[in-house]
C-alpha cells in the first residue's frame, strides 16, 4: 500500500535559500493536492538581552517585553510568509493546494521541529539543508542529523545553498 501525503509541515530559517525549499514544499503539497503548514523557529534572545530591549523600549518588565515584541515579530513573520505561499502557488498552472497554517514559536529550532513532527497530523517535513564549512558543519549539521534520526515522518532536505539551482528550478 502506498501511503498518502494529505499534510505537508515545511520548516524554514527565513534565510535568503529557504525560498527555493519553499518551492519544493509548495510543488510538492500542489502536486500531491496536500495542505502545507509553515513553521518558522525564532531562537531565544539571552537575558542580557532582553533588559536591554527593556530599557530601550521603556517597558516595565520582562513580561511586557516578550508579549509586545513576540506578537509583533509572529505576525509580520506570519504575513510574509503567507504571501511567500502566496507568491510561489500563483506560479503554478493549477493551484491545488491549501495553505494550513503558519506557525512562528520561540525556542530552539531542532526540538520545536521536531516537537511537531512528532505531535501534529503531518505526513512529511519538508526544509532546507545549507552547505557549511567545517567547523559550522559540525554545529549545525547535528541538527540535521538529529532531526533525520528522531523524525517519526519522512523528512525532505533542499539543499539551499547558490549554485545548487537545476534548469528544473529555473523557468526559461
Amino acid at each position: 500500500m502506498l501511503p498518502r501525503i494529505n499534510h505537508i509541515l515545511y520548516a524554514t530559517d527565513l534565510s535568503d535559500g529557504a525560498r527555493r525549499a519553499m518551492g519544493y514544499a509548495v510543488a510538492l503539497a500542489n502536486a500531491l493536492e496536500a495542505s502545507l503548514t509553515v513553521v518558522h523557529v525564532i531562537k531565544e534572545a539571552s537575558p542580557n538581552a532582553e533588559l536591554l530591549i527593556q530599557a530601550f523600549l521603556g517597558y516595565s518588565s520582562k513580561e511586557e517585553v516578550e508579549q509586545k515584541s513576540r506578537g509583533q515579530i509572529t505576525e509580520e513573520i506570519k504575513e510574509r510568509l503567507g504571501q511567500m505561499c502566496d507568491e510561489l502557488g500563483c506560479q503554478l498552472p493549477e493551484c491545488r493546494f491549501s495553505l494550513a497554517d503558519v506557525i512562528v514559536k520561540f525556542g530552539r529550532p531542532g526540538e520545536v521541529i521536531l516537537n511537531h513532527a512528532e505531535t501534529g497530523q503531518y505526513d512529511c517535513l519538508v526544509m532546507g539543508r545549507h552547505d557549511y564549512g567545517v567547523i559550522e558543519g559540525a554545529i549545525t549539521g547535528h541538527f540535521a542529523k538529529n532531526l533525520l534520526s528522531h523524525s517519526p515522518i519522512p523528512v525532505f532536505l533542499v539543499p539551499v545553498t547558490r549554485g545548487t539551482e537545476t534548469a528544473r528550478d529555473v523557468e526559461e
